[in-house]
């Protein structure tokens, strides 16, 4: 008999991806992908099917049923300040919560979740190069909410699911992009600036090398943190020239915060400013654990970048 995945956040950036090449994989036989406001686009495959559900639903452990496997990418990853801090926490904490104990009750085999480098203590991490996995994740205290919301999820899960006799595999991808993106060469573009005497190391993950790290887990036990990142990094000025970004300002980080904040809250910017943050923490990570189980990334960063041009 085949594999069943139940896939949330399926038409998301990362859930559309992971559904496409799901669906290509002879041992699957079913794909189930919830969805909250996003429609999706057409099933790639009759293998797939879509359930419109939030996934904090109490009706979410019934749509489980009968999966061998739950792949958890819904996660709030652009913040748009119409929406109350409180309510952002909520969805993808509490929901995350609850996609942990429908599994538990449907006895599901594994449960891979997207989780992300952003998990890490950057108080531990911003300037350094080669983290990896024994790096311990954040406290949920800093002043960047989508690393607390990664720190205290990543946790959650291995105290959830420790016990359940489930292999709980946690995927930590960089920056992702390819052809698919639609978001990050916009935000690159709009969202442009330099700041005096800053120019960070940044990795970049192919879509589809993100993809082949959750089906490479998908049939083997591999419990644990895993980073996805590339081999290399590229230096903030030079992804610029390779997305076409010809001129930016070069303005103090203090008016850099301030602008994209106004932008954020103000003029219906998805970019918060802790991405800018983000941007400039000039921290490489390493890809030795998960390549130890032979997995090996296809792209470089600047091939990744090129894909989405």
């Amino acid at each position: 008999m085949g594999m069943r995945v139940f896939l949330t956040g399926a038409s998301g950036y990362l859930g559309s991806v992971l559904t496409t090449h799901l669906a290509n994989l002879p041992e699957v036989n079913g794909i189930t992908g919830t969805y909250n406001s996003t429609t999706p686009n057409p099933p790639v495959s009759p293998k797939v099917s879509y359930v419109q559900m939030d996934m904090r639903s109490p009706d979410l452990a019934r749509a489980m049923a009968g999966h061998d496997v739950v792949i958890h990418t819904a996660f709030i990853v652009l913040w748009w300040a119409r929406m109350p801090a409180a309510t952002r926490d909520d969805i993808c904490l509490n929901g995350t919560r609850n996609v942990a104990n429908a599994a538990i009750g449907n006895r599901v085999q594994r449960f891979l979740y997207a989780s992300s480098v952003a998990a890490y203590d950057p108080l531990l991490v911003t300037g350094k190069e080669g983290i990896d996995e024994d790096c311990p994740v954040g406290k949920g205290v800093s002043p960047q909410y989508y690393l607390n919301d990664k720190a205290i999820a990543d946790t959650m899960l291995v105290d959830l699911l420790g016990s359940s006799g489930m292999t709980l595999t946690r995927l930590r991808p960089t920056f992702i992009t390819g052809p698919h993106d639609r978001a990050l060469a916009k935000s690159f573009h709009a969202d442009r600036v330099f700041i005096p005497g800053k120019n960070p190391r940044i990795q970049f993950v192919h879509e589809d090398d993100v993809a082949s790290a959750f089906v490479h887990a998908l049939s083997r036990d591999m419990p644990g943190a895993y980073n996805v990142v590339p081999d290399d990094f590229l230096r903030l000025r030079e992804a610029y020239r390779l997305l076409g970004v010809t001129s930016a300002p070069t303005v103090p980080a203090w008016l850099a915060r301030l602008v994209a904040h106004i932008r954020w809250r103000y003029f219906g910017s998805g970019t918060h400013p802790m991405w800018l943050q983000a941007l400039y923490g000039d921290t490489t990570f390493s890809n030795k654990k998960l390549r130890a189980t032979g997995w090996a990334p296809r792209y470089d960063s600047a091939g990744a970048l090129r894909s989405l041009l």
